[in-house]
C-alpha cells in the first residue's frame, strides 16, 4: 500500500482571473519533454493559455532508488499585456481518499526560535473533520515551524519537504472520507508584466512503507545526503569542529589580530578543523549589530586585514570561516549612504533596512563585494546570518495587485546570490545562519549547512545552567530526525556536556566549569556575562586543553556514523527529570553507536531501552564508555544488546555505547 500514487503527481492549483485552475488547466495546450540526470528522470511540462499567453511550467524530478519526486512550478507571461490576477498559488494541492475509521497522524517539529525546545518533535492526530495549518513566523522558513512533515496512515506514510526560504504555508484538511494536502507561499495575488517569470516553492514528496514513522524520516535523511546536501569535488561537505572567540568579544569588547593569532596554535593543537571569526571584524566603532552594512575590515582591530589570520589557519591545517549579514543594513552604514535605492524599509522596524536581493543591481553589488572579500581574506567558509524578519518589508513594498512579488524576487535573488558565489569560488562552503537555524529548508540545505542551528546554544542559553545541555540534547536530536548534517555549540568539555551537542559538527570558544553554571534556583537571575566571566578561553593558560583534545578525538571517532540512520530511543522532552537517548546505525558497516544522558534532576540511575537494527541471533562487540577513553570491548549476544539495561550513577551523566556485529 502507498499513501498516494506518485504517477498522478504533481497536483497543483491556482486561481486565474477568478477561476480555479482545476476548471481550465486540463484544456490548455501542453508540451512535455524529459531528460535523464544522474539522480533520476526530469520531466518538463508546459501548459499554455491560448488567450492570455500565460505559461505554467512544471519541472519534476523522479528519483532513482527512492519512491520520491521533487518539483518546481513556474509562471511566465509570454504575452504583450499584463496577465489577469494569479492568486492562491499552491504547487502542492492533492486530495487522498481515506476511510473515516483509518488513523492519520502528522509528525512535525518546532523550528528554531532561540528556545530550549527548538526542533522538539510534535505529533498531531488528524481525525475526520479536522485540520492542521503550519507556517513560519516573519518570513524566515524555519522560524518557529519546521518545513518538513511526515504523515502516517496504516502501513505507509508520506514525507513532505518544502523548499522556500520565505513565508511558506502548509495545510492538512481531513474531511469525511479524504484528506487534502496543500502547500505553497502563504499569500499570492499578482499580475505578471509582459516577459516576467516567477517560480514557486519547491516540493518534495517521499513515500515510505511500514508502521514506524521513523522509517520515513530515515529515508529523508538518506535522500538528502544522496541528492541535496552540498558537495565539493564530489564529496559531501561535512560539518567541522571549530573555535571562535566571539563570546570573548561579547564579554570584553576586545577583538584584534593579536588575539586571533595567539589563539590559533592552541586551536590547531586540540584538533580543531576550522578557525572561525564571527561578527567582530568590520565597520567602525559601533556595536557589531550597529555596523552591518559597512562591509570593510576594521583596521583599528585588524591593521593588516584578515589575510594573515587565514594564512596562519591554512598553514596549521585549518579552514577559515568568516561571518556576514548582507541582507540587514543599518541606517547610516556605508551601504545605506552609498546605495539607498537598494534598500527596503518597514515602519515596524525602522532601525533596520533590508537589502533588496530581488533588485538585480543590488544583488550584483553585494555579490561583487562579498566575492572580493572572500578572495582578499582567504575565506573557505562563507557564513551568512540574518537576524530580523523580512516579511513586513516585502509586504510594505508590494503594490495591491502584486502581492507576494517582492518576496518571490528576494528569494529567487538569494538563491542566485549563493549560486554565483559558489560558481566563482568552487571550493567555498556556505554556512546558513538566521538567528540560529531559522532559515533551514530544502533549498538552503541544497546549498549550505547550518553550523549554528539554534541561538539557544549561544550566550543566551548560559543562564539556564544545566538546562543549556538539556536544550542541546533536544536541539540536536530533534533536528537529526530530519537533517543529517549540521553543527552546534559546546561550552564545557566534560563528556556529558560535549556529548549533548555532538550530533554533527560543533563550535567552542569557552570552557565553563559545571560549578560556575547557575543552578536551577538561581537560573535567569544571573546574566550570561556573569557566567562568561568565570569561564576560560583558549587564550587562558588554564584552559583544559587535554579535555578538549580528548573530546574532539572522541567526536572524530564517531563522526562516520552521523550519516547513518537515526533513532530516538526514548521520547524526546525538555524535562530536567527525564533521560535522553538516541542511536545511529550504519548497516553498511554492521555497526553503530548509542548515547545515553541522565539529566541533572533525574532520580533514576537505570533505564531500559530497545536498540534498533540489532539481530538477536548475532554476536556483537560492545563498549560502554563513561569517559572519553573507550572502554574495553566485550562480546554479547544480539538478544542481550537489543534490550539493554543502562546504568548511569552520575548526575548528570552520560554513556557512549559502541557496537559492531561480528561475522
Amino acid at each position: 500500500m502507498q499513501f498516494l500514487d506518485l504517477a498522478e503527481m504533481p497536483r497543483i492549483s491556482f486561481r486565474y482571473a477568478g477561476k480555479s485552475s482545476n476548471d481550465f488547466l486540463p484544456g490548455w495546450k501542453q508540451q512535455a519533454s524529459t531528460e535523464q540526470l544522474p539522480s533520476g528522470t526530469v520531466t518538463h511540462v508546459t501548459y499554455s493559455d491560448p488567450v492570455t499567453s500565460l505559461q505554467v511550467h512544471v519541472h519534476t524530478l523522479r528519483f532513482d532508488g527512492f519512491l520520491a519526486m521533487d518539483w518546481v512550478v513556474e509562471f511566465e507571461n509570454c504575452g504583450m499585456a499584463d496577465t489577469p490576477i494569479i492568486e492562491d498559488i499552491l504547487p502542492l494541492d492533492v486530495s487522498v481518499p481515506m476511510p473515516p475509521q483509518e488513523r492519520l497522524r502528522l509528525y512535525h517539529a518546532n523550528g528554531s526560535a532561540c528556545r530550549i525546545d527548538d526542533f522538539l518533535p510534535l505529533i498531531s492526530e488528524m481525525p475526520p473533520q479536522n485540520q492542521k495549518r503550519l507556517a513560519p513566523f516573519g518570513g524566515r522558513s524555519s522560524n518557529g515551524t519546521f518545513p518538513f512533515m511526515n504523515l502516517q496512515r496504516k502501513g505507509c506514510g508520506l514525507v513532505l519537504g518544502i523548499g522556500w526560504s520565505g513565508q511558506w504555508a502548509a495545510k492538512f484538511e481531513r474531511g469525511k472520507d479524504s484528506v487534502r494536502l496543500a502547500a505553497g507561499m502563504k499569500h499570492t495575488h499578482l499580475r505578471l508584466h509582459p516577459g516576467e517569470k516567477i517560480r514557486t516553492p519547491r516540493i518534495l514528496a517521499l513515500l515510505w512503507e511500514g508502521d514506524d514513522a521513523t522509517q520515513g524520516n530515515n529515508l529523508l535523511r538518506r535522500l538528502l545526503a544522496a541528492h541535496y546536501l552540498p558537495r565539493i569535488d564530489g564529496q559531501l561537505v561535512i560539518p567541522p569542529v571549530a573555535q571562535c572567540l566571539q563570546a570573548y568579544f561579547y564579554l570584553t569588547g576586545k577583538a584584534s589580530e593579536q588575539l586571533e593569532m595567539a589563539s590559533l596554535p592552541k586551536t590547531a593543537a586540540v584538533g580543531a578543523e576550522v578557525y572561525w571569526i564571527d561578527a567582530c571584524w568590520y565597520g567602525g566603532r559601533g556595536q557589531w549589530w550597529e555596523e552591518v552594512g559597512s562591509w570593510v575590515v576594521n583596521r583599528d582591530k585588524f591593521p593588516n586585514g584578515l589575510k594573515p589570520i587565514s594564512d596562519a589557519a591554512h598553514k596549521a591545517g585549518m579552514k577559515f570561516i568568516l561571518w556576514f549579514e548582507p541582507e540587514r543594513v543599518r541606517p547610516n552604514s556605508l551601504l545605506h549612504r552609498e546605495h539607498p535605492e537598494f534598500l527596503l524599509s518597514s515602519e515596524e522596524n525602522p532601525s533596520n533596512l533590508l537589502l533588496n536581493l530581488g533588485m538585480p543591481e543590488a544583488r550584483q553589488y553585494i555579490t561583487n563585494l562579498i566575492s572580493q572579500l572572500i578572495t582578499e581574506n582567504g575565506v573557505d567558509i562563507y557564513r551568512q546570518d540574518f537576524n530580523f524578519d523580512p516579511l513586513p518589508y516585502w509586504q510594505a513594498a508590494d503594490a495591491p495587485e502584486r502581492i507576494g512579488m517582492t518576496e518571490i524576487r528576494h528569494i529567487e535573488g538569494l538563491y542566485a546570490f549563493w549560486d554565483e558565489l559558489r560558481r566563482r569560488h568552487p571550493k567555498l562552503w556556505i554556512d546558513n545562519c538566521a538567528s540560529g537555524g531559522r532559515r533551514i529548508d530544502l533549498e538552503t540545505l541544497s546549498r549550505s549547512l547550518p553550523l549554528w542551528p539554534s541561538d539557544f546554544s549561544d550566550v543566551v542559553g548560559l543562564p539556564f545552567g544545566q538546562g543549556l545541555h538539556v536544550g542541546g540534547q533536544c536541539i540536536n536530536a530533534g533536528l537529526a530526525r530530519w537533517v543529517p548534517l549540521f553543527g552546534g555549540g559546546v561550552w564545557n568539555f566534560t563528556p556529558y556536556s560535549t556529548r549533548s551537542q555532538i550530533i554533527g559538527g560543533f563550535t567552542f570558544g569557552y570552557h565553563i566549569a559545571h560549578r560556575d553554571f547557575p543552578d536551577d534556583e538561581t537560573a535567569f537571575i544571573i546574566g550570561h556575562n556573569d557566567v562568561l566571566a568565570k569561564g576560560k578561553t583558549i587564550l587562558d593558560s588554564d584552559f583544559p586543553l587535554e579535555e578538549a583534545q580528548a573530546a574532539i578525538k572522541e567526536w572524530k571517532s564517531i563522526r562516520p556514523f552521523f550519516l547513518g540512520d537515526f533513532y530516538l530511543l526514548l521520547p524526546l522532552t525538555v524535562s530536567y527529570h527525564d533521560w535522553c537517548a538516541w542511536q545511529f546505525h550504519r548497516e553498511d558497516l554492521a555497526a553503530g553507536l548509542a548515547m545515553f544522558f541522565r539529566r541533572h534532576r533525574s532520580p533514576f540511575p537505570t533505564m531500559e531501552v530497545d536498540l534498533k537494527c540489532i539481530m538477536p541471533g548475532a554476536q556483537y562487540e560492545v563498549s560502554l564508555s563513561v569517559g572519553y577513553q573507550e572502554a574495553p570491548r566485550q562480546r554479547i549476544s544480539g538478544q542481550e544488546l537489543a534490550r539493554l539495561t543502562v546504568t548511569i550513577p552520575e548526575v548528570p551523566g552520560s554513556l557512549l555505547l559502541r557496537y559492531t556485529r561480528i561475522g
